[in-house]
This record gives C-alpha cells, structure tokens and sequence, in this order.
C-alpha cells in the first residue's frame, strides 16, 4: 500500500499520543518564550509548525475552542483538548535529521516510562513485610516495552524538568523510578482529575525520592512508640493470658502514624481530632495516643471496672472510648475516640456528624481545625457498605468535613477469610477512588515509610480538604483473637509470621545498625517502659471511675433520670404573632411559586385569626422560637427543605433564577442558624452522622428525617447500636429527633409502617421517648422540650401523612402558649365544644372506652360521627413511651362501668399492642378497675405490614372501625 503525504506527517508527529501531549505542550511553550531553551532536536521540531505562534500560545493557554467540560469534586470545570491536534500541519518540506528524530523520540519514550511508573508502580512495590503479595510482571514498567534497547540506558534524555531534572540516563531514570514509586510505599494519584491536586501529590511523592530524612531524635521517637506499642500488647499478654484484648501486634506502625498526625496537624492549626476505628489495636491507641491510664485499663482486664452510674450496663473494654489533650510544640491539641459496637465501620458517619459539629462549635468554616480519623480493616473497608455511603457524602454541602483521613489497617486477613475471597478488586483501597482520593500504600515492617505517610496524608487533607486513604500492609501475628487458632486456615502464612521478626526487632536493628542507638540504649528503653507498666499494675486496684462524658458542653446536663420531664415549652401569644408575621411573609422582590403564595397567604391567616394551625406551621414554629431563643436547629432528610409531601416548604425557590429564601432564617438578627439539608438517599450513613452531630451539639436540635418512616430500618445498626443503648453502654445521651412518617393510607407495605414495634421493643431504662401525637401543639411542644431540659434523650416521633391536611388534625394558638406543654394522654375531641362534635354520655354510661395512638383516632373519630355512638369514648396516647400509667391512671378512674380496647391500624403482631397492653393492665389493676384485661381491635398478625391491594385496605379499615361500634 503506497502511503499519501499526509501518512508521512503522522509517521513524522507519531509520538504525539495523549500521553504525552502535556509534556509536549509545556516544552512548546518553553519554546515560544525563548527557543534557545529547548534542545536543537525539539527546536528544529517546532520551527517546522505552520501556524501563528501567538495563536497557539493563546490556544495553550486560554483555549478559544469550546472545551470538552470535565467537573471536578469542588464543582471546578477542568478544560483541557488534545494537543495532538495542534500539530496537524507539520511541515514535511525539510526533513528532520535522523539524529533529532531520535533524540525527541528517546524523550517521549522516557515520559512513557516515567508515566507508567507513576500510574503502576506501586504494583511491583515492596509492600507486603511477608513477602506472600505476588508482585506481578508489568511489561510497561520495563524500558524494552517503551523501544528502548541496551545501549540506551547510559545516553542522556532531555527531560524538560520531569523528575525535577532538565536531562537524565535512562539508568537514572529508573533508580528514580523504583526508589520513588516501587520501595516500601506504592501510591495512587494519577486517577485524580483535578490538576492541582494531581501536580502537589506528584511534586510531593518525587521529592527526595519519596523518602523523608528523619533526624536522629525523629527516629528515636518512632523507635520509642514502637517500643510502647509491642511493649504494651506483650505485656498484657503475660498478665492477662487467654484475655481478649484484639491486639494490634503486627500493625505496631499505626501508633507513631498516628502520633505523626496529631503533631503535623497542631502544626497546621487544628485544635481537634476526632477518630473512629474498630477494636483491633484500640487498646494501644488508648492507652499510646490517648494516654489513657495504664492503671485503668489494668483495672478493666482485672474485671474491678464499675460505673460510677448503677443504670450503666457497660461495654467491653475494646468498645470504649475516650478524650484527652496532648501538647506537641507547644500546640494543644484534643483528641477523642468515639465508643463503637463490633459492627464494623459503622461508628464512621457518627464520627462525621461529630466532626461537623465540633467545626461548628469552634467557628471552622474553612474546615481546617477539626480532623476526622477513621481507622478501618482491610476485609471491612472493601466489605461494608457504610463505606460507600460515607464516601459518597464527603464533599455534600450538608455533610461535608473538609476530608477524612483513612488509616486501612491491612491484616491481609479477615478473621479466617483470605483475600481472593473478601474482595473483587486488587486493593481494599480501591472504593476510595469513587471519591478520587489518593491512596499510599505502605509496608508497615518500614515505620519511618508509615509515618512518612501519614504526614502527607494530613497535609493532602489540609490542603484541599479532601478524602486521603493510607493502606497500611501488615499481618496479624495472632488469631482472630489471642485464643483463636490462625493456623487451621492459614498454615502457611502463620509459619511465615512464627519466623518474621516484630516490627520493632526490624527497626532496632536498622537503628543499631546505623549507629542511631546502642544495644544497651534500646535494652534500657525497653526495660524502663516495662518498669512503668509493672507500677502502673500493682495500684490498678486502687483506679475509681468517674463520669468523664458530662464536662465541656455536656456540663449543665444530668446524666440520669431528670425530674424535669415536661420542660417549660410554651411561648407568649405575642411572640408567637410576631414570630408568625415573618415567618409568612415573601420578600416582594422575590418571585415565589404561585401555590406557594396561596399556602403562605393561608399561614398567615392562621396567625391572624389563632385558629387552624396545621401539623407543619406547627413545625416551623417550634423551629423558629427556638432559633430566636439562641438555639440552632438542623433538620436532615431526603427531600427535607419541601417535605416528601410537599408540607414544609421551609427553603423557597425564585421562579425566574433559581435563587433560594428561607424564612426560618429571616426570624430576628439575634437568631441562630436554621440548617436545612436535603440528604442523599441514605439512611444509614445519614442517620448515624446526624446522631454523630447530636452527641457533640447538646445546644442545637437535631433532627433526622426518613422519607417514609418505613425505610428507617436502613439504619437499624444505628438505631439499635447507638441511639437504643449509646447511653446505657457508654454514658453518651443524645438529643437526636427521628421523625418518622407512619399510617395506614393503602400505600402497600413500604409505604406505610415505620416499625413502631420495633422502637418500642428496645425500651427499657429510660433511653427513649416513642411518641404518636395527634395535635401539631403536641407536636410543637414535643420538640421544643427536647432542648428545654436538664436532659437529652432520643425522641422518636411517628409523623403523619394524611392528617397534615386533615381538617380535624389542627390546634388554636392557646394551644402554643404559656398555659399549655406536652400531653401525653389526650381525651375525646368530643369533650370539646369548638368540635361540634356527637355528645356523649356522662362516664356512667360509657360503654367502650377505646385506648388507641395516631392516626387512627381520626378514623374511629369519623366513624362514630357516622353512627351517632355516644357510649364509646376515645382515649389517645400520644406518649407511647415512657408510657404515662399515672396520666392515664386518671382518666381510666373516671369509666366505671366500661370495658377497655386497644384499637390500632397495624397487624396484631404489629404496632404498640404488645407493649401497651402490659401498662395498660397494669394501670387497670393500679387502680383497683373490676376489668382486669384490655381487648385488641384491629388486624390479625401478618407477615408483612400492610397490603397493597387499595380495596382490601379500604375493606380491612373499615371492619376495623364498624368493629369498634359494634
């Protein structure tokens, strides 16, 4: 096949692949500014373009085409268009000496070389102190593949300052390569879009080869913690022998990685760190970093740790957390470990949530002073999705740190399952890479690697306030735990760690070695640190606890039962108008919807005349006199700014650009801030950072909202881990609000239970409120109590749907005032005279008294309009739990000859039944009622919540209700 001239010209700019166009550009560029800079090869290149120099510089430099539009994670558009087409006009007329053609070529191959060293090398890396990882055969990281022969390795490259270097041997160029890409650290950066960013981690990880010059007294320092980390474990293992304790043998290297980042990060102005990390190696981190006495941690493996709180149920010991104040050069800083459950990775959004608050709490909008550390394992972090989810919402507005940094604890293990079996992709690391965090791989038998590590991870984070991941590759030199066998499974792996020295032995011996530190120095070290642990040991018996979580500001709160369980929750009529005019009013410049005019218009109305408040002005006035009271409010949730059913609209959008209002923060100027997040769809990653945010904001009113209160159950290792049994377990109260839509309505089984057996089923103790209010007061009231008291409690709130519109589901403005609170048993509206309701019978004829919660009320309420039955009152719990026996004690008293129903929507199996019928007949025998049992009234038990056939659901609701009045 004969070849056209335009053939030649390809021949001729072959070299300019995508690879290679940046490198291409900077070199033109270098010589339109001054072409005596550039090698003659490259000169002679470049005078042969024919095209306007000034065009192509303006082209390089501000493109005047319409780019190819790339977004990065902080919404920055990248725009970059391949150079290769630049250079489409070659001039052919002279042709380039051989000796040039060869000489850029000998360049473009080295970048290729370069290139593939910087994506691939960290997978012939020596990362594995077992030597078990199979490094495999790259043939682009070998030089023959990129045309090279023998005789080039020694001819010099022209290098236009790649590798920090104008000119290089090839045989240089790969001493560069292995040492700064392949040694004990392999990285992972060249994913990343962002230029910026890519160029800081290159320019960091080419720097000195990628190795940090530790002076002396740096490495004695590691050496030092490495002896506290080994010391400690082995210690324990000969007091305490058979005791579970997850050591962190064989990881040592995390200690002074962590030590690493506390002492960067007070260098770099933060004055917090908060960390999550699951049991493996929470002991040393404990008792090493957070200097936890060691005292103390003998007297919990003694078994003669108490609470100093009788209601205190305890934890193990590797569950507990922590808080203390370390100093390093002169700069303070905090640091905390959250108390978690063995479900791994599930503390991780809490310590999000608690990272946010405390960046809110120190003013840190820049997100620079509070750092959140998650340690994680390597079988976890590839396996659990809370990963992903916690990824995924670490640059949303609503969530966002200012980057996390990961520590992958790589056990190369997961209890008894190997790799090939945990996880699909090469790494555990890999899923980090959704997010474009870079991610260092490091053999943890090097500390001085390892802590090398975790300073450029903190300084990434500092910098750019992103997600940085160091994968730590260790091995765990005993089972599962200190009395699990390993070598049933993995025979060959504990043979090689039998015969592998500890990561201290290793690096004694390098030091000694080197002559950083005598024989005798290091014996005596150890020696000293063993004596310190001997003294700690004999007194361990003498340690008394103290309650350590109510200081700072937790301080004004009780950490038991208060007294003060109604709270002081109405507001003046006055402030409730004058709260209301703004609350209702549209700025005139701003061009809202034409509906949402009408419900504002409709709002205002309600303020004017006191009567008529629906369920969500209800809301927002509770929100509102609570931000004008110095209290901040954030509420969370899918679609929580409209409300799934399109009842809040507490954020406005402008019709014509877009633009945002939002009432709740046009209140007065002394009010606090009203955060309203529309979350991503989420619930277990979501509801654990807003629990996370409440354990550490007492002050502000947090709330979770489910779309429906169905899909709760997305985050129940939350619910039933943290927020049922956070205070019992750890001493950790919370304020966290769960509003939880609920209600029989024909919607099918997902669409129509919150699973309020399951809340109250974890009852017990006083940890939580359930309520099913039927009022928007009560409503109102319910959570504006949650921050007026001398305590905090999760409260559980079942929600509504249809009653948000319902015509009877309102309440009058007496109802918000001074003179009203929480009810938490509400009689017959019947009893009321504004509801021209049926007139009942006085209590003697009373023949049904019908106990029931929710939204049914209003369901048996229009039946018996239907059938004018005015023997059958209607009792409403609005307080399912604690459950009100004294309140309802006096209302039952009343009804002497009358028999006593429960009556719900739910299945039988299903709903409050179970738990109200025991305090329901309790009461009954309190007070000393003749009817000694309750009956049900309602759906038999089902295995599914609810049908989704809409005329069975309308059939079964009504039988429910002809049975009530039959």
């Amino acid at each position: 096949m004969a070849f056209s001239k335009n053939n030649t010209i390809f021949e001729k700019t072959s070299f300019l692949q995508g690879n290679n166009s940046l490198f291409i550009e900077e070199l033109y560029l270098e010589y339109l500014n001054d072409p005596n800079t550039v090698p003659e090869s490259w000169k002679y290149f470049f005078d042969g373009l024919n095209e306007d120099q000034a065009v192509i510089r303006k082209e390089i430099l501000s493109p005047s085409w319409k780019p190819k539009k790339k977004i990065n994670l902080k919404g920055k558009i990248l725009e970059r268009e391949s150079f290769k087409e630049k250079f489409t006009s070659f001039n052919n007329e002279s042709a380039t000496p051989i000796k040039y053609e060869k000489e850029k070529e000998q360049s473009v191959k080295a970048i290729a070389l370069i290139r593939a060293y910087r994506i691939r090398g960290h997978l012939i890396a020596s990362l594995d102190p077992l030597g078990m990882m199979e490094r495999e055969y790259l043939k682009e990281l070998h030089p023959e593949n990129h045309g090279f022969k023998k005789e080039d390795y020694n001819t010099k490259i022209y290098l236009n300052n790649y590798m920090n270097r104008k000119y290089a041997t090839l045989k240089e160029i790969l001493i560069f390569l292995k040492k700064t890409y392949c040694a004990s650290i392999g990285v992972e950066y060249m994913h990343i879009s962002d230029p910026v960013e890519k160029t800081w981690f290159r320019e960091r990880m080419e720097e000195e080869k990628n190795q940090i010059k530790f002076t002396n007294s740096g490495k004695k320092a590691i050496l030092n913690k490495l002896i506290q980390a080994e010391g400690f474990e082995k210690f324990l293992a000969v007091k305490f022998v058979g005791t579970k304790r997850f050591g962190i043998d064989g990881g040592e290297a995390l200690i002074p990685a962590l030590e690493q980042i506390i002492k960067r990060g007070g260098q770099f102005g933060v004055k917090e760190v908060k960390i999550g990390m699951p049991h493996r190696g929470r002991l040393n981190v404990l008792a090493n970093l957070l200097q936890k006495s060691y005292k103390r941690m003998f007297n919990e493996f003694a078994g003669e740790f108490e609470s100093s709180s009788t209601d205190s149920t305890g934890d193990v010991k590797y569950h507990l957390g922590a808080s203390s104040n370390r100093e390093f050069d002169g700069n303070l800083v905090h640091i905390s470990l959250t108390d978690n459950p063995s479900h791994l990775e599930a503390v991780n959004p809490v310590v999000l949530g608690q990272t946010r608050a405390k960046q809110f709490f120190h003013g840190d909008k820049e997100r620079k002073k509070v750092v959140p550390i998650l340690i994680h394992g390597d079988a976890s972090f590839a396996g659990q999705g809370v990963i992903a989810e916690c990824f995924a919402m670490s640059g949303l507005p609503g969530h966002n740190t200012g980057g996390t940094v990961h520590i992958i604890v790589n056990n190369q293990i997961g209890f008894t399952t190997n790799p090939k079996f945990a996880r699909s992709s090469p790494y555990p690391s890999d899923l980090a890479k959704m997010v474009e965090a870079p991610i260092l791989h490091v053999n943890a038998d090097d500390p001085e690697a390892v802590v090398h590590c975790a300073r450029i991870a903190l300084e990434f984070r500092q910098k750019f306030n992103r997600d940085v991941v160091i994968d730590m590759i260790c091995y765990r030199r005993f089972g599962h735990n200190e009395s699990d066998e390993p070598s049933f499974t993995q025979p060959i792996m504990y043979k090689k760690i039998k015969q592998h020295p500890t990561t201290l032995n290793v690096y004694a011996n390098k030091l000694i070695e080197s002559g950083v530190v005598a024989k005798n120095e290091f014996d005596s070290m150890k020696q000293n640190f063993k004596s310190l642990l001997e003294e700690q040991f004999k007194t361990a018996k003498d340690y008394k606890p103290k309650l350590e979580w109510y200081e700072g500001v937790w301080s004004r709160f009780k950490p038991e039962k208060g007294k003060d369980k109604r709270g002081i929750t109405g507001v003046s009529i006055d402030k409730i108008k004058k709260i209301g005019e703004k609350l209702t009013t549209i700025p005139k410049s701003f061009n809202a919807h034409p509906t949402i005019i009408k419900i504002f218009e409709n709002k205002k109305k309600m303020f004017n005349t006191g009567k008529g408040f629906d369920w969500s002005t209800a809301e927002q006035l509770a929100f509102a006199t609570l931000l004008d009271e110095g209290f901040p409010v954030r509420l969370s949730g899918q679609d929580s700014g409209r409300g799934t059913f399109s009842q809040r609209h507490s954020v406005l959008r402008d019709q014509t650009d877009s633009t945002y209002y939002t009432p709740l923060n046009n209140i007065s100027k002394k009010q606090k801030k009203y955060e309203v997040i529309d979350s991503l769809l989420s619930e277990l990653a979501v509801l654990g950072f807003e629990h996370g945010y409440a354990l550490s904001e007492p002050e502000t009113l947090v709330v979770w909202e489910a779309q429906f209160g169905d899909f709760a159950n997305g985050a129940q290792v939350v619910i039933d881990q943290f927020i049922a049994s956070g205070e019992r377990k750890w001493s950790r109260a919370s304020g966290l609000v769960m509003l939880l839509p609920h209600g029989y309505e024909g919607q099918g089984p997902e669409h129509s239970s919150a699973r309020l057996e399951r809340f109250l089923q974890l009852c017990a103790q006083e940890n939580l409120q359930v309520i099913n209010c039927t009022t928007p007061a009560n409503y109102f009231h319910a959570l504006r109590r949650q921050i007026h008291r001398g305590f905090r409690k999760p409260l559980i709130i079942m929600t509504p749907k249809s009653l948000l519109r319902n015509k009877r589901c309102i309440s009058n403005i007496e109802d918000f005032s001074n003179k009203n609170s929480f009810h938490r048993v509400l009689p017959d509206h019947a009893e009321i005279k504004d509801y021209k309701l049926i007139k009942l019978a006085n209590n003697k004829k009373i023949k049904k008294v019908v106990i029931c919660s929710g939204k049914v009320y209003f369901d048996l309420l229009e039946g018996r309009e239907k059938i004018k039955n005015d023997k059958v009152f209607l009792l409403r719990i609005e307080q399912l739990y604690p459950f009100p026996v004294k309140t309802l004690a006096k209302e039952l008293k009343k009804f002497k000859n009358a028999d006593f129903y429960w009556c719900q929507e739910e299945p039988q199996n299903m709903g409050a039944w179970n738990t109200a019928r025991y305090y329901i007949e309790w009461t009954l025998n309190y007070i000393g009622s003749n009817i000694k049992e309750v009956r049900y009234i309602g759906r038999k038990p089902a295995a599914s919540p609810a049908t989704g056939y809409i005329k069975r659901h309308i059939d079964q609701q009504k039988k429910l209700v002809e049975k009530v009045f039959r």
